[in-house]
């Protein structure tokens, strides 16, 4: 039948286009829509939107077709469980909702697990009936080579690289361990290809060898230009242990080349691993990025110190505490922020993920989570191991080292969305390895006559759109929406016409903000409602000081965003990064009382976090209560003297309650001179009027930048405000020599100051 040579187009089509979604960028560029972390969530939407067409051909063509039918495998149970397991942990999470709909930053949550099993039911059961797995993943290695020569080209500096990743090659991820992971896999992949092509005669055999070459020589330099180190120790844990796979099980004559492949990688990486512990201390790698940062790894490295120290303990007490449900997806910011030790002042300070994707299923779905997530590898690697008969030895060495390198990786990151899909596919692609055939049902293994299907067809399509507007829609306008909103400038025309950017109306920014809040489309969505009040709190806190906003345009900002707010911690209670938004907002709009409110109900889900802590002695400051506010100001500071911001603000707050003694002695302990040249610092001795200290600053400036006119500008501020008129004058004439394009504006600002109509 006809229609059923489309449903079978339609399913494969949607499978091998999911391949594609790494190129995703929806950041309004050829002819992807402009949406909110276009890095993240066009992709997300874009592999939902095939997943859910995946799927609604998928389920007609096998009501019709039995052989395309869902078979039965130890993984094929194991995922099952553990799908079904998360969504109980869901219904008990302390944010059910966010652990379903998670946010744009993330688009994880149950519903992202949902289409990912989705995705290993219908990959494991089309790909396999039709025989199509070697192009599946041919089609993979294609992109993952294209994708390595992007790389290339960012590291050669002909292609730009995104802001998050600084020099790292990141391509269109915009991340570059998220790109690392993805090239680590087809590393894999492509070295099981190679084993292919010895089982058997193939006419183009040179030519495909000389191609996988190439696009493993390209992925392996990708991995290095990401300058991931999970990822690089990733790929030399998978190859050593796919050698020690193969000398361990390689047998006779015929397997000695295996055998001596196995024996060079090992070779390879301990003189590659040794060469770059040896030479860690000269220049050559020194002046390398990549292997300076491989180089630096050790116990004592900031983010290694991180994991081993904090963030990993923190994750085992905290799925400890609820061993069986766990806390939920999406919800690790709840066993962080309650657990947050401060001695890591110098590290994140929102901790959503606790970097190792074996705890973070801990965390979400408990120990039962847990053991069926790590049973998944176990699986896997058992399946491998069943194929005997049908995969070569090589064949088995790729999967054994793909499953080593990718569990190595993921004890040190999390998985994202790409990694995801490939993590899936892998599952479903050893499950049809492991399958059983159809059982011996009559239901099940007759197909559905045509005039059932006639019945059955619509309804199916109904519910397949229905869901697929549902989960997709409403998130993707909210995505628009948000990105139109934030935008401070739209067209418009100067005074000769010509289009330029110009101020948006602050009431018009308001309503774009309510919009996106507010359900965008019928059903609505949760999706992403969280980050809208997040950018709308920080829109009214940053327009609040304007004196040129209008007052009863200011009073509509402020009703907006105290509804919003309230309504979010009505909905979310418990989230200490919510309370200080709000509190951070109120601040601005003189409601201290409440501002203060929403600070202590965060020190009370987190009482030992500085930036709260901080947060509260300025408000205090503020509030002209210097007394008070030196309790949290000094707790900030006790709790972690080596940090330098604690002390600055600790500081501050004794001058403003005049204990000058307590903090020059603060300052002296630390730095050897009250002459501290620190932003916070410099506002105090100015608002106090201690203009020597602040003139030893600027004079420090000085003689630090001495062509620099504008900081002798800032000298001659600090001179007049102390009311010496003499010094002043004296350093503005030494900027017009440095400046004497600015000479004349500056001669007017003399006059004014020796006549006295200018004053302090």
């Amino acid at each position: 039948m006809s229609y059923i040579t489309y449903l079978r187009w339609g399913a494969i089509s949607a499978l091998f286009l999911a391949l594609f979604v790494p190129f995703v960028v929806a950041s309004g560029t050829w002819g992807a829509p402009n949406l909110f972390f276009p890095y993240i969530t066009g992709k997300n939407f874009a592999f939902r939107i095939l997943v859910e067409l995946a799927v609604l051909c998928y389920v007609l063509l096998a009501l019709r077709e039995p052989k395309y039918r869902p078979r039965s495998s130890l993984i094929m149970y194991s995922a099952l469980a553990f799908v079904v397991w998360m969504a109980v942990a869901t219904v008990f999470s302390v944010d059910p909702v966010k652990s379903f709909w998670s946010n744009f930053e993330r688009m994880e949550g149950y519903i992202g697990l949902l289409h990912f099993f989705a995705w290993f039911v219908v990959t494991g059961a089309v790909l396999t009936a039709e025989r199509l797995w070697d192009r599946f993943i041919n089609t993979s290695i294609t992109v993952a080579a294209a994708q390595s020569l992007w790389a290339f080209m960012q590291f050669l500096g002909y292609a730009t690289i995104s802001t998050q990743s600084g020099a790292r090659a990141d391509t269109t991820f915009g991340n570059a361990i998220y790109l690392a992971v993805f090239l680590l896999i087809n590393v894999f992949l492509t070295l099981y290809m190679l084993a292919r092509l010895e089982k058997g005669p193939h006419s183009n055999k040179t030519t495909l060898q000389a191609l996988y070459g190439v696009a493993l020589v390209l992925q392996v330099a990708g991995i290095f230009f990401t300058e991931t180190r999970g990822a690089i120790l990733g790929l030399a844990v998978g190859l050593v242990v796919g050698a020690f796979y193969l000398l361990f099980f390689a047998r006779g004559k015929e397997s000695r080349t295996l055998r001596r492949i196995a024996l060079g990688a090992v070779g390879v990486v301990l003189v590659i691993a040794g060469g770059i512990y040896v030479a860690r201390d000269t220049a050559f790698v020194k002046e390398s990025p990549v292997l300076r940062r491989v180089a630096s790894l050790s116990l004592t490295e900031t983010t290694v110190v991180s994991r081993l120290k904090y963030i990993w303990p923190m994750a085992i007490s905290g799925g400890l505490e609820k061993p069986l449900t766990g806390w939920g997806q999406e919800n690790f910011n709840f066993v962080f922020n309650a657990k947050y030790d401060p001695g890591m002042y110098n590290q994140e300070q929102w901790f959503d993920r606790a970097h190792n994707q074996f705890l973070d299923w801990l965390i979400a779905g408990g120990i039962p989570a847990f053991l069926l997530y790590t049973s998944l590898y176990v699986l896997a690697l058992l399946a491998v191991w069943r194929s005997r008969d049908k995969l070569s030895l090589g064949e088995q060495a790729a999967l054994v080292g793909l499953l080593a390198g990718y569990a190595f990786n993921n004890s040190f990151v999390f998985d994202n969305l790409v990694s995801g899909i490939y993590f899936f596919a892998l599952l479903a692609y050893l499950h049809s390895l492991t399958r059983r055939e159809l059982p011996r049902f009559v239901w099940y293994s007759r197909p559905l006559g045509e005039h059932a299907l006639a019945i059955v067809a619509p309804v199916v399509i109904g519910i397949g759109l229905l869901g697929a507007w549902s989960f997709n829609g409403p998130g993707l306008v909210r995505a628009s929406t948000l990105v139109t909103a934030l935008q401070n400038q739209e067209a418009g025309t100067n005074s000769a016409g010509l289009v330029v950017g110009v101020p948006k109306d602050p009431k018009k920014q308001l309503a774009q903000f309510n919009d996106t809040i507010n359900a965008p489309l019928w059903p609505g969505t949760a999706l992403g409602r969280q980050e809208a009040v997040e950018q709308l709190l920080q829109f009214a806190t940053n327009i609040a000081p304007q004196g040129s906003l209008n007052p009863a345009v200011r009073q509509d900002i402020y009703g907006v965003t105290h509804a919003a707010i309230t309504t979010l911690l009505h909905d979310r209670p418990g989230d200490a990064r919510l309370e200080l938004f709000a509190a951070t907002f109120y601040g601005p709009y003189g409601q201290a009382a409440l501002s203060l409110e929403h600070m202590r109900a965060a020190l009370a889900l987190s009482p030992r976090k500085q930036q709260i802590l901080i947060q509260e002695g300025l408000t205090l400051l503020q509030a002209g209560s210097a007394a008070e506010a030196l309790v949290p100001l000094k707790q900030s500071f006790d709790s972690a003297p080596g940090y330098d911001a604690a002390r600055y603000y600790y500081a501050a707050g004794l001058y403003y309650a005049k204990q000058s003694a307590a903090a020059d002695a603060l300052l002296m302990e630390r730095y050897g001179t009250t002459v501290v040249d620190n932003p916070q610092l410099l506002q105090v001795f100015m608002a106090l009027k201690i203009y020597d200290r602040a003139i030893a600053i600027w004079l420090e400036r000085v003689a630090a930048a001495p062509k620099d006119a504008d900081v002798r500008l800032g000298l001659a501020s600090v001179y007049f405000a102390a009311g010496d008129r003499a010094r002043t004058v004296a350093v503005l004439r030494e900027v017009v020599k440095l400046s004497p394009k600015d000479a004349a504006q500056i001669e007017q600002l003399i006059k004014q100051i020796e006549d006295g109509t200018l004053k302090p």
